[in-house]
């Protein structure tokens, strides 16, 4: 028996376990679970995020997801979590110094440097206008999913699936994207199972995409 739980705060925990479990390899896990639970916190400061998770009989977490829906050009979720999590991930970093020269931390070395300036010279962020232009494409960003690996095959990546759609209507949308990395077969497979289509081709990832009726 599964139940769906809108996650809180004192959820975190039990989810950034299931992440880890999930993710053995990740940068995010060898941030440490510090990094880990403070990115999802971020899901849980922001109304126009939203983060959920199943658990089993015993309180097990043993899925879980995270949405984001963006309000004007320029509004990610990669640059928020960044921001967000800052101090976890410098610790991490100090702690496993060799992380520096991790690809992913190397591509993200522009958009630190940027953060840093701002956090040194005090430069405001750009405010969001207050409505988004019309050409604004509005949509739902399916940000992170996991599933324990000893309950993969059993529903819960069809019902997490599912919730985040049932979300992103009850917010008007009806247009879904996602970015997958392109080495994640499995992950490409279940996705194009579920509907989802190959949008964009970047040099390490794809762009994934799905309407809703």
């Amino acid at each position: 028996m599964f139940k769906l739980i809108t996650s809180s705060p004192s959820d975190l925990y039990n989810i950034s376990l299931c992440h880890k479990l999930c993710f053995a390899q990740s940068l995010s896990t060898r941030l440490g679970m510090a990094y880990i639970q403070k990115s999802f916190e971020w899901f849980l400061t922001r109304d126009n995020c939203f983060l959920f998770h199943i658990t089993n009989n015993e309180g097990e977490v043993v899925g879980y997801c995270g949405g984001f829906i963006p309000r004007f050009v320029g509004d990610g979720s990669t640059s928020g979590i960044m921001q967000y999590t800052m101090p976890q991930a410098v610790l991490g970093v100090l702690l496993h110094p060799w992380l520096l020269l991790h690809t992913e931390i190397m591509a993200m070395y522009p958009l630190i440097a940027k953060n840093m300036r701002k956090k040194i010279f005090g430069q405001k962020a750009v405010q969001a206008p207050a409505k988004p232009a019309p050409e604004f494409d509005k949509r739902a960003g399916l940000v992170v999913i996991g599933v324990h690996p000893k309950y993969r095959g059993t529903g819960i990546f069809t019902e997490l699936m599912h919730e985040f759609e049932r979300r992103a209507q009850q917010h008007g949308l009806t247009k879904l994207v996602l970015s997958v990395k392109k080495s994640n077969a499995r992950a490409i497979q279940a996705y194009t199972k579920q509907g989802w289509f190959v949008i964009n081709e970047h040099a390490t990832t794809l762009e994934m995409s799905k309407y809703l009726q």
